[in-house]
């Protein structure tokens, strides 16, 4: 008989929830701003092959991901489904973390290359455990649309949270400004203590969470006639079950595009902050908390506008905050309209843009969670099972392609503009930097103009997924009827079979 809907989350369930993905904040904040700088600055691996490695090692995540996914869909255990693998993603991510920012001294760029791709690749897998089975709970936790975007939105502000407090103590502690090193991202010694405060507050946020969710998870978990174990011979098939949902498609592409599009940017914007706008490592450092309002903005208003305006116009309008500022201050800059870089009037002018500019990027993430929640219930009413795990893994894929196809794009850009290593702002010529702000504007108005098509062709609006929600009740009353009704019949049998003979 299928369980009465779990009860309402209560507030540190959900603290404990969204404090999990604190850990894909600080790995993504790390793999997207400083892990290709870091190689080409200080290691002096070629940018190209430094993309190159995290793009490889995103190809093997296309394969392990849905693995992942189905895995953790069919698991049965005292814990659950989805813990399991999130306690095992623990250690492996932590130990790879380090690797990646301390390769050995000394090494050819073939073995560097090699070095960045398997522990990299290792790092992936580890986060894949822990987050594709983290973003399945959300579906299973509540069906109610408001605390699932509660609960999304604090999965996400606390995924910007922990990247921001991970690039401040950058900013400001680790690779802060010497006498020595002015530039303090050009400063070598700083990256190991920085490897090790992310690796440990990784371990820790993951530990808290699964630890927080464990018992609400067990409470919540769905009956076993929903769930479908895929066999991997399978799991093509299921894939393009998946696929043929127009929303899941929307969600997916407009995801892609938003996520990859901010590893591009994200990757070239030390460079862009350095060279460009001539800022200094302690007025980045003031960007964090820049960004942590445009956070806290989107933790505070996301639930009310997505139940007011819905995933598609929500998505819609947080394109357009996203996409706008930065061509616009970046045109300007190349039309002589703005005060010169490093100028204390040029930085409070950009804080209008950042503050607009994330705060657009994280409603958008937002946003995506949630129309994949709401679609998992859609995909049950079509194949009649739960597969939270696969559809979330494509949201894991997402995430990845920022620092997998986001710097592999970013590396080639850069290579393509031969922008010199170990390179102080004044030796840097004018043109190389006007090429720079021509690729950071370009690549943002090319993939905004990708994330509306997308977002725009989504179609599982608020009523559509209600009616879903109650097909579903139905199904599963009528099955408790069917249930009773054999029980009842069952029990009526018996006395007469005890009477034969």
């Amino acid at each position: 008989m299928n369980q009465a809907p779990a009860p309402r989350l209560s507030s540190p369930v959900k603290a404990a929830y969204g404090f999990g993905l604190a850990a894909e904040g600080i790995k993504q904040s790390a793999f997207s701003v400083f892990l290709l700088f870091y190689y080409q600055q200080i290691v002096g691996l070629d940018p190209a092959l430094c993309g190159l490695a995290l793009f490889i090692s995103l190809c093997i995540d296309a394969v392990a991901d849905p693995a992942i996914g189905v895995w953790s869909d069919g698991l049965r255990s005292k814990l659950g489904r989805r813990h399991p693998l999130m306690y095992a993603g623990i250690v492996p991510l932590a130990l790879a973390f380090l690797a990646v920012f301390m390769p050995p001294k000394g090494l050819p760029d073939a073995l560097t290359f090699a070095w960045l791709l398997v522990f990299a690749s290792i790092g992936r897998f580890a986060m894949a455990l822990f987050v594709i089975p983290h973003q399945s709970l959300v579906p299973e936790l509540t069906h109610d649309i408001g605390e699932r975007m509660t609960l999304t939105s604090l999965r996400t502000v606390f995924a910007w949270i922990f990247g921001l407090l991970n690039g401040f103590m950058a900013y400001t502690v680790f690779l802060r400004g010497t006498p020595e090193h002015p530039v303090g991202l050009l400063n070598e010694k700083g990256y190991p203590g920085l490897a090790l405060f992310g690796a440990v507050t990784m371990a820790i946020s993951m530990l808290v969470s699964a630890l927080g969710t464990q018992r609400a998870a067990v409470a919540a978990q769905v009956s076993r006639d929903r769930i479908a174990e895929i066999p991997m011979r399978e799991l093509p098939k299921a894939i393009a079950q998946a696929m043929k949902s127009p929303s899941y498609r929307s969600s997916l592409f407009a995801g892609l595009a938003l996520f990859v599009g901010y590893g591009v940017t994200e990757n070239i914007s030390n460079y862009m902050n350095t060279f460009f706008w001539g800022f200094t490592s302690e007025q980045l450092g003031l960007f964090i908390f820049v960004i942590f309002g445009s956070s806290m903005v989107v933790m505070t208003t996301a639930r009310a506008l997505v139940q007011r305006l819905g995933n598609r116009k929500l998505g819609l309008i947080a394109v357009v905050m996203h996409v706008i500022p930065t061509p616009f201050f970046v045109i300007m800059s190349l039309l002589g309209q703005l005060p010169p870089p490093g100028d204390p009037t040029l930085f409070r002018m950009l804080i209008i843009s950042v503050f607009i500019n994330y705060t657009g990027l994280i409603m958008g993430m937002t946003v995506i969670g949630a129309m994949v929640a709401d679609i998992s219930d859609e995909h049950e009413l079509t194949t009649g099972s739960r597969q939270e795990g696969l559809l979330f893994s494509a949201g894991m894929f997402m995430t990845k392609a920022a620092s997998g196809v986001g710097t592999l794009a970013a590396g080639v850009l850069l290579r393509i503009a031969q922008f010199p290593q170990n390179a102080q702002p004044s030796e840097v010529s004018p043109d190389l930097v006007t090429k720079l702000g021509a690729i950071a504007a370009g690549s943002t108005l090319f993939f905004g103009a990708l994330m509306l098509y997308h977002f725009s062709r989504y179609t599982l609006d608020r009523q559509a997924h209600a009616e879903i929600v109650e097909q579903l009740a139905q199904r599963r009353r009528d099955k408790e009827a069917e249930t009773g009704a054999a029980e009842s019949a069952a029990a009526g049998i018996a006395p007469s079979l005890g009477t034969v003979g």
